[in-house]
């Protein structure tokens, strides 16, 4: 598409101001370069964030109820949502009043058809504890 010829003083005063016809179309260019490389980006982040979502362990752990048996030992249950004959080890923990974590313990749980399955067990203490609690669970070797 031709430009549209303006007058010589027009052209003049948009030299000294760097509006030309080239400076257009560089900026035109720079301007559907950028917008190309923002649309790269997302569609990378997207399909990143699609594989993430994809290549995750499958494994959640929801937190039951827990008891204080005594002064050095804390029942926790939980229940633990994983793939069918999955290795599943969870890491369980008790907990004094202030947050600090008084007793910890990685359990291995054996294989399974279910997908959900509940636990119960007990943690041993250094100092008299309030609650107890999953800490995470991963996907763990088989014994």
């Amino acid at each position: 598409m031709p430009e549209p010829t303006a007058s010589p003083a027009a052209q003049a005063i948009g030299e000294r101001y760097g509006r030309t016809a080239r400076t257009r179309r560089r900026d035109r260019r720079l301007l559907i370069a950028f917008g190309a490389f923002i649309v790269v980006v997302l569609a990378c982040w997207t399909v990143w964030a699609g594989l993430d979502q994809v290549s995750g362990t499958g494994i959640s752990a929801d937190s039951g109820s827990d008891t204080v048996v005594d002064s050095q030992h804390v029942r926790v249950s939980f229940t633990v949502t994983a793939d069918a004959g999955a290795s599943v080890a969870c890491a369980v923990e008790a907990k004094a009043v202030d947050f600090t974590v008084t007793g910890w313990k990685v359990i291995q749980l054996p294989k399974s058809s279910k997908t959900t399955r509940s636990f119960t067990t007990t943690v041993r203490t250094m100092q008299p504890s309030v609650a107890g609690d999953v800490d995470s669970c991963w996907s763990s070797s088989s014994r």
